[in-house]
């Protein structure tokens, strides 16, 4: 997780998104993938390449999986057969896909005893196939110019992913992103994946702001359930521009990076 200095109380902002105002805002918080970056392809070539290495896996053992098991593989991970933006391989942690394999496997008949190292190999392999991540998943178009304008509004600005640490890191350093974000953090194995909100007030302490008074901009139901569970002060939801309808149950949309402005800054954080 990155880190932060001690700093001034941060001054309370108004948002406006789309016509509704947001009041007495000290931070944003963006999801990474479908939010920030483009991983739409990436994610898609990732997922069938681990389907039908789980598939090939099987068969090694002496099993032949059936059509319907082998489509039960791909709801799993949620090719339909394009990819659903609130399934587990778009919006569930690197550790979440592992364990749902390994179920799906078990269910299969596999073998209890290999298992394990065979969806560690199956997705180690399904990695090394496809491109590497930072540079097949840019960031949407105005992201760099919608960072600029929030931070220098003297919003504090940080990113929550389910992806790691180190893949966050090296998208932001990738895309010259970092220097207008106070924090960010990934979620690695063993820590509490989303809607759990234990990382998100984690990263709020980290950037010294108020959960209550920070916003959540994200692209799937685990997003929106992070800001409700956390009380944070609104959840953004992306739209068809990212490839995805805003997310169901969600108030607040953004077509554009332009439908977030920043109205005024009010006085400094009591």
């Amino acid at each position: 997780m990155s880190t932060k200095t001690v700093k001034s109380p941060s001054p309370l902002t108004n948002l406006l998104v789309q016509g509704s105002v947001l009041s007495g805002i000290e931070a944003v918080i963006f999801d990474k993938d479908g939010t920030l970056a483009d991983a739409r392809g990436f994610l898609l070539e990732l997922a069938q390449r681990r389907v039908n290495l789980l598939v090939t896996s099987l068969r090694e053992v002496g099993l032949t999986p059936s059509s319907s098991v082998q489509q039960s593989l791909c709801d799993l991970f949620g090719l339909h057969p394009e990819l659903d933006p609130d399934g587990l391989m778009a919006s569930g942690s690197r550790q979440a896909n592992h364990q749902a394999a390994v179920e799906w496997m078990l269910l299969a008949g596999c073998p209890d005893d290999q298992v394990e190292q065979r969806v560690v190999d199956v997705f180690g392999a399904a990695d090394r196939q496809c491109p590497a991540k930072v540079t097949s998943t840019p960031p949407f178009p105005g992201t760099l110019e919608l960072l600029a304008r929030l931070a220098n509004s003297g919003l504090t600005l940080g990113v929550l992913s389910s992806d790691s640490t180190a893949q966050v890191e090296d998208f932001l350093r990738g895309y010259q992103l970092q220097s207008w974000l106070a924090g960010w953090r990934g979620t690695e194995i063993g820590e509490p994946a989303k809607p759990d909100p234990t990382l998100f007030y984690q990263l709020c302490e980290t950037l010294q702001v108020s959960p209550r008074a920070t916003v959540i901009v994200g692209d799937s139901r685990a997003d929106l359930g992070v800001a409700k569970q956390a009380g944070a002060a609104a959840f953004i939801s992306v739209s068809q521009a990212w490839g995805r309808s805003p997310v169901p149950g969600c108030q607040l949309v953004v077509r554009s990076w332009s439908d977030l402005e920043v109205l005024s800054t009010s006085i400094g954080a009591p």
